[in-house]
């Protein structure tokens, strides 16, 4: 179906991206813009190998901060058709408490090309 997309498939992936690219790193602030680059392009190259291209637009972001037991609080906000529009968000590591000094968060919004009538919506 061109009109949806495999957000569980899209997650695991890029999971895998992030853990291949920071697993075992320590934060390093000169080379988070790299990190997030590379995170970043191979999420976009990945979403178009899945085929996930068709009937949407996508756009994502990458936040890599270092962890230091100081809160960390995000919000994102869409004004869009909720039944064709989505977002994801993935997290490394997994687990808030998991060993390591840094955390990454990436954001994908996928955006419907599809126009839904007004009694559609």
């Amino acid at each position: 179906d061109d009109t949806s997309w495999s957000r569980g498939r899209v997650a695991e992936e890029v999971f895998s991206i992030i853990h291949s690219e920071l697993k075992g790193k320590k934060y390093d602030e000169n080379k988070v813009p790299q990190w997030m680059n590379s995170i970043l392009e191979k999420t976009m190259a990945k979403i178009d190998t899945l085929g996930q291209d068709k009937a949407f637009k996508f756009a994502a972001t990458c936040m890599i901060v270092q962890r230091t037991g100081h809160g960390l609080h995000s919000a994102n906000s869409c004004f869009w058709d909720k039944r064709n529009d989505e977002s994801i968000v993935v997290q490394f590591p997994k687990k808030v408490k998991a060993p390591g000094d840094l955390l990454a968060i990436v954001t994908i919004y996928a955006v419907s090309l599809y126009v839904a009538d007004d009694d559609e919506l």
